[in-house]
């Protein structure tokens, strides 16, 4: 039955144990940002779970929230059934035994005497029959009114669990969230930013690139949250008062052409058939926005991406 398959996968449920609590800051600060990223990771990979549970539970209450539906469409049917079968052998009751229309009990006692033990049992038997129909149509309403208390207990049961993999959900959301704070305050301090020199506009582009370093990518997002690779590159630039186009290949026809010996940070960095554009910061590294999967983040100048060319604004 369903109603026994959904309770089971309920009470089967079996919540995650409360995350470690959060690393004192000291704690904190000793880490490094590769450990402090295994711990994000960890703790992404134990959301995962928390929200496919949160799923399936949502399922399995949308069944249940299904058959109660299917219950109570069911009993008004039902309902009149029985109410039609209780008057009727309580009609049948009074018309054979209590007088008023005598024609049914004088059928039983008119006609040959030897026939009327077969007559009488011929109407104890209507009687009973109609008590059986009662009977079934008034246990049907039962079974199903009582399957409907067991899927509303249920219900009440199932918002209770999914309030607390919710509450589960949220915890290892903010744990997640500072945990990605100190890592940047790591990344930072095992990273100092490089002597930017004296080229013009640098520290501004620089700057305002590694302000954005955990910043989601999205596609044809040029801020204030949210990046995609030439839109990062034009939002820098124009920190420092220069206007790029938002098209990476466009970026490459506003840029003066360099070799990779002249790169100084700020520079532009082509990739990809000009499909994408970093920032140069130095030390052999960029500033991107990657894609979709990950966010605003320094990689190595050679990190995978095929170079096309180096551009100065």
């Amino acid at each position: 039955m369903r109603t026994r398959r959904i309770a089971a996968a309920f009470a089967a449920v079996a919540l995650l144990p409360a995350t470690a609590a959060l690393l004192t800051a000291s704690q904190a600060s000793a880490q490094t940002s590769e450990e402090i990223q295994a711990e994000i990771d960890e703790r992404s990979h134990e959301l995962e779970k928390i929200i496919e549970d949160y799923n399936a539970k949502r399922e399995e209450l949308e069944d249940a929230n299904q058959l109660i539906d299917e219950i109570e469409a069911q009993l008004p049917a039902l309902e009149a059934a029985a109410a039609e079968a209780r008057e009727a052998v309580a009609d049948y009751a009074a018309t054979a035994y209590t007088g008023g229309d005598m024609a049914m009990f004088n059928s039983v006692l008119d006609g040959d005497p030897s026939d009327f033990a077969d007559r009488l049992m011929y109407l104890d038997n209507l009687t009973a029959a109609g008590n059986e129909a009662l009977a079934a149509n008034l246990a049907e309403v039962d079974a199903l009114k009582t399957r409907q208390a067991e899927l509303e207990a249920l219900q009440a049961s199932a918002d209770e669990i999914l309030a607390e993999i919710d509450e589960q959900k949220e915890t290892i959301e903010a744990e997640i969230e500072d945990l990605e704070s100190d890592y940047e305050d790591a990344y930072a301090e095992e990273n100092p930013e490089p002597d930017w020199g004296d080229y013009s506009g640098d520290s501004a582009v620089v700057g305002f690139a590694y302000d954005q370093l955990g910043e989601p990518y999205v596609y044809g997002s040029a801020g204030p949250d949210s990046w995609d690779c030439s839109g990062l590159t034009q939002g820098a630039w124009a920190a420092a008062g220069v206007s790029l186009s938002h098209n990476a290949a466009m970026q490459w026809d506003e840029t003066a052409r360099i070799s990779r010996d002249e790169l100084q940070p700020g520079d532009l960095v082509f990739y990809n058939d000009l499909a994408h554009v970093g920032i140069y910061i130095g030390n052999g590294e960029i500033i991107h926005a990657p894609n979709s999967t990950t966010v605003v983040k320094i990689v190595d100048i050679d990190y995978g991406g095929s170079i096309v060319g180096y551009g100065r604004p």
